[in-house]
């Protein structure tokens, strides 16, 4: 890791919205100095969660009591923590022999903690083989308030509760984790699309040409008054801790926005890929890699790009619709088969998870989040509409 400066030595989160706030860690793996709420949210992140923080402070003080035991220079009785921090990072190089996980020191050896990663990252990238689904839960998403048909094109783990999105009823709904209903938010627009943003926060997109912003708290939606335009109506969006991806199926194209909003680019899939390739109505978009995976409806398959927009490889799947990722492997809706599918990041169809047998109904999208479940919705012209089925997934 690079050596760290006292002008570096701010939340970069807080910097970002104008705040100077002293970070009190560093994240191994992307190297972000964070404040102590920002380095509470990066480890309860989805995208995050597995990452390692270094403790500034406890590393200077470490490192300056060992400096003291070398000299014999008399010390100050009263210690000034920035100035320790001062002097000390000027020079400070960060290494794994510093790493925390979850504020718990741990003595690693210099390659360990990489090593393992690598280990269980590979381990869950070449043997997809190894994922089995059980049902635990199933729930029903209607209200006796609901003036229409529930139709459910949306759905995402967040803060130990679930997240409903209730396009024809122009409701967001909140369910606990054990699908009990706890209050709804109303929309002044279709909304087709959600992605989890961090912890509590996740955000949507429509027919509005607008990414809003949320935040579960307590029970409650709430609006976090914070939007990103996007030329044309949404159909999908994925945020995957750098960027959001938002699909404009009805235009065939994909827009890239940073994590303030600002647009990065615009695919066109026919100049990009020089391809026929139609977008379907689900997005999703790698952490590592920055790849585009997208379900193509009507072309019968899964399209793998680069963020540039170079199409990279296509996975036949009859009638794909919505897609997630569980353990490093896609997951992938086949409407026609009605079961799911287990994608390889290189493409590879690897056999289905769960089919018409397990799931009962025709799935149309799915959320793999918090505690290893897996979310199941269904087609509004399906029995099974406004219901949502649970599986655990190990």
């Amino acid at each position: 890791m690079a050596s760290a400066s006292v002008s570096e030595w701010l939340c970069e989160p807080c910097k970002e919205d104008g705040n100077e706030i002293k970070a009190r860690t560093q994240c191994y793996e992307c190297h972000d100095f964070l404040c102590e709420p920002c380095s509470n949210h990066h480890l309860r992140s989805k995208i995050s969660k597995d990452h390692h923080l270094i403790e500034l402070v406890q590393f200077i003080q470490k490192s300056t009591s060992k400096n003291e035991s070398s000299t014999s220079k008399p010390t100050s009785t009263s210690v000034n923590e920035d100035e320790l921090a001062s002097d000390f990072l000027e020079t400070v190089t960060l290494t794994e022999d510093t790493v925390l996980y979850h504020g718990a020191q741990v003595a690693v050896e210099s390659t360990s903690v990489k090593s393992k990663q690598e280990k269980r990252t590979t381990s869950k990238q070449d043997d997809p083989r190894r994922l089995k689904a059980s049902k635990c839960q199933e729930f029903s998403v209607k209200r006796p308030e609901d003036e229409k048909k529930v139709n459910v094109k949306g759905v995402l783990c967040v803060s130990d509760n679930v997240v409903v999105v209730d396009k024809d009823n122009k409701t967001l709904k909140l369910f606990d984790n054990n699908g009990t209903y706890l209050s709804f938010t109303e929309l002044k627009a279709s909304t087709w699309g959600i992605t989890c943003v961090c912890d509590s926060m996740f955000a949507t997109c429509g027919t509005s040409n607008t990414v809003y912003l949320w935040t579960v708290r307590g029970q409650t939606i709430v609006s976090e008054d914070v939007s990103y335009h996007v030329d044309h109506w949404s159909h999908g969006i994925h945020y995957n801790g750098t960027y959001y991806c938002v699909l404009h199926q009805l235009d065939n194209a994909i827009t890239i926005l940073d994590r303030q909003g600002r647009q990065v680019r615009k695919i066109i899939m026919k100049e990009a890929c020089g391809k026929k390739f139609k977008f379907g109505w689900d997005i999703h978009m790698d952490s590592d890699t920055n790849n585009i995976y997208v379900p193509c409806y009507y072309e019968d398959g899964v399209l793998c790009m680069t963020i540039e927009g170079q199409a990279l490889w296509f996975t036949p799947l009859s009638r794909a619709w919505g897609i997630t990722e569980i353990q490093g492997t896609l997951c992938a809706v086949n409407v026609f088969e009605h079961c799911l599918h287990l994608i390889t990041k290189d493409g590879e169809n690897v056999r289905k998870l769960l089919c018409v047998e397990d799931l009962g109904g025709k799935p149309y999208y799915v959320c793999y989040g918090q505690d290893d479940r897996l979310n199941v919705t269904y087609c509004a012209r399906d029995d099974k509409y406004g219901m949502i089925s649970v599986y655990y997934v190990t």
